[in-house]
């Protein structure tokens, strides 16, 4: 029920009781109707003036006594739910004034009464206004406090939100870097194969089948590993190499030999060095991010010096797990296929990922070189 309802309906019942008061009422009084309305109509707009509403309750009962009627009725209790409201809805130092003007009013009625002491009546007085706003004090309080709560949790809703698109953002990054890594590779290969299928096609049959044959082992695997990564998106695991029902794992350091053999069979002599006596010892994640930053190098090294030889040498001890991959020629060659460096930061911001690092850059004898080093202890390895 609204404000202007309830003061409407308390006016209408104050009228009544007072009209009605034993042993005899207001009767045709038009002054007591006017002043006890003046006492409770101005509740309709407590919350918008509760300090003026509750000075205009207290004057009108002042009026009422000054004009002589004694039948307090329910009109003792109009300036006390007025200073209520204002104690509840203003802070303490505004209502003083209405305070003490309520008391002056309570004390005046108290003289109404007949048998009351003078020291009751001021007690009274004084005890009444002041337990109206030590009760509307605690409800300010407890306002005060909820509007503070909705505050924070609206900042937190819009931090929340926040890290949910930072969350996205970074998804979005995860996800474009596994694509990247997988079709970048796949691609190169099949490019160089098709390129050597069609070069040889009437002049040497069975190297083009052979090629063709790559082409076509290699699109599979291409298109398991894209089916990997959109199963891995439909579950919405965050964690790197998450084996759930239903598809394989990510690929790891297990997987380097045959990473290796496709890629010798797209023509680069690639030599694999391992020095891992159990790649399971590794969590998943570390070893995606080892096997990728090795695909990435190996693909640069099909497009950019395509036929030249390579190395992968692949060793850990107790702190860290080192990947190194070499080539012998000039990964800035002009035969190869011109890059745009999304492959480079790729690997970098894998490394990174996982508190590691990863320098690339051309050897002083010749050819190109990437190395990373992933520190063990950052992701919790081998105990």
């Amino acid at each position: 029920m609204t404000d202007p309802a309830v003061a409407v309906l308390v006016t209408a019942a104050a009228l009544w009781v007072g009209s009605e008061h034993f042993p005899h009422g207001w009767g045709f009084s038009p002054l007591a109707y006017l002043l006890t309305a003046l006492i409770f109509l101005p509740l309709a707009v407590r919350r918008r003036w509760p300090v003026a509403v509750s000075l205009t309750s207290s004057l009108a009962l002042l009026a009422y006594l000054a004009a002589g009627y004694d039948q307090l009725n329910l009109n003792f209790w109009g300036p006390l739910l007025a200073l209520y409201s204002a104690a509840s809805l203003r802070p303490a130092r505004r209502i003083v004034l209405s305070w003490a003007v309520t008391i002056v009013a309570m004390f005046w009625s108290s003289r109404l009464v007949p048998g009351m002491s003078v020291g009751l009546g001021l007690v009274e007085s004084v005890l009444f206004p002041s337990l109206a706003c030590v009760f509307g004090s605690v409800s300010y309080r407890l306002a005060q406090r909820n509007d503070q709560l909705a505050d924070v949790a609206d900042r937190l809703r819009a931090e929340q939100e926040a890290r949910a698109a930072l969350a996205v953002a970074q998804e979005r990054v995860r996800i474009a870097r596994e694509l990247h890594d997988v079709v970048a590779h796949h691609l190169s290969v099949i490019s160089v194969q098709a390129g050597l299928a069609e070069y040889v096609f009437d002049a040497d049959a069975s190297t083009a089948r052979k090629a063709v044959d790559t082409i076509s082992t290699v699109s599979r695997e291409a298109l398991h590993e894209l089916r990997r990564l959109l199963v891995l998106l439909r579950v919405d695991s965050d964690a790197p190499g998450y084996e759930g029902p239903g598809h394989d794992p990510a690929p790891g350091l297990a997987d380097l030999p045959q990473l290796v053999d496709r890629v010798r069979a797209a023509g680069v002599a690639v030599k694999l060095g391992m020095s891992v006596p159990d790649p399971d010892a590794f969590p998943p994640g570390l070893q995606l991010c080892a096997y990728r930053v090795i695909q990435e190098a190996l693909t640069n090294v099909l497009k950019h010096a395509p036929g030249e030889r390579a190395r992968v040498l692949v060793r850990c001890d107790r702190r860290q797990l080192t990947v190194v991959v070499e080539n012998e020629g000039n990964a800035g060659n002009a035969g190869g296929t011109p890059g745009t460096g999304h492959g480079l930061t790729s690997m970098r911001e894998r490394a990174a990922l996982y508190g590691g690092t990863l320098v690339a850059g051309a050897r002083p004898e010749g050819g190109y070189a990437v190395a990373l080093t992933l520190f063990v202890d950052e992701v919790g390895a081998l105990g």
